[in-house]
C-alpha cells in the first residue's frame, strides 16, 4: 500500500473528511486529495503535521501491518528513510510504529540542519560523530561526538552541523500524551 493510500485509509477509518484533516493539519484539502491519490510527494515537515494530527508516529505511514511478535528488529536495510534522497539531512526511523518513543538516526552534511517546534514530550540528542550547534529558545550549545543534550520539546529549537565533516546523530523522543503507556 502506498503512502497516500495509507493516509487516506487512516482518514477514512477515523471517519474524517479532507476538510477536517485540512483544518487540523494546516494542509490544503486539494493537496491532501492529490496526496491520497499519489499525485504529489509530501515533505517531512508536512508528514509530521499529519502524524501529529492523527496521533501516530511518522513511521506508521511506512510500516506494514502490526507485527504480533514480542520484539521487533529493525535492521539497517529495513530502516525507513523519512527524508528526500537529496536532502542535506538524511533521517531514518529506528523503531517500529505505535511506540511511546520515537528514535531516529540523522546523518547531516556540513551546513545541514533542522528547526522545529513540536511539543511532543522530552527529547534526547546524542552526537555519535561530528559536531552540532544547537539552539533551544535563547540558549546555544556546541555538541561534539559523545555529547548528549536532553530537553523538553516544547520550545522552538534548531541545529546545524557546523563541522567540516558529516555528523551522525541519534535522537530519542518520549512522546507526550500517549494513551497506551
Amino acid at each position: 500500500m502506498s503512502l497516500g493510500q495509507k493516509i487516506g485509509r487512516l482518514r477514512q477509518e477515523r471517519g474524517l473528511t479532507l476538510q477536517e484533516v485540512s483544518d487540523g493539519s494546516g494542509l490544503t484539502p486539494s493537496f491532501l486529495s492529490r496526496l491520497e491519490r499519489d499525485k504529489v510527494n509530501i515533505s517531512v515537515a508536512n508528514l509530521r503535521k499529519l502524524a501529529q494530527f492523527f496521533s501516530v508516529q511518522m513511521t506508521h505511514f511506512f510500516e506494514g501491518e502490526d507485527n504480533q511478535q514480542a520484539g521487533q528488529v529493525v535492521s539497517p536495510a529495513g530502516r525507513v528513510r523519512l527524508s528526500l534522497d537529496d536532502a542535506p539531512v538524511q533521517v531514518y526511523a529506528l523503531l517500529p510504529p505505535n511506540s511511546d518513543m520515537e528514535a531516529r538516526l540523522l546523518e547531516a552534511r556540513p551546513g545541514g540542519g533542522q528547526q522545529g517546534f513540536s511539543g511532543r514530550g522530552s527529547q534526547m540528542v546524542h552526537v555519535l560523530q561530528g559536531q552540532l550547534h544547537y539552539i533551544l529558545g535563547d540558549e546555544e550549545y556546541t555538541l561534539s561526538a559523545g555529547d548528549t543534550l536532553f530537553y523538553r520539546d516544547d520550545m522552538a529549537h534548531s541545529w546545524v552541523n557546523n563541522g567540516d565533516g558529516a555528523a551522525t546523530v541519534l535522537t530519542v523522543a518520549a512522546l507526550a500524551g500517549r494513551e497506551d503507556r
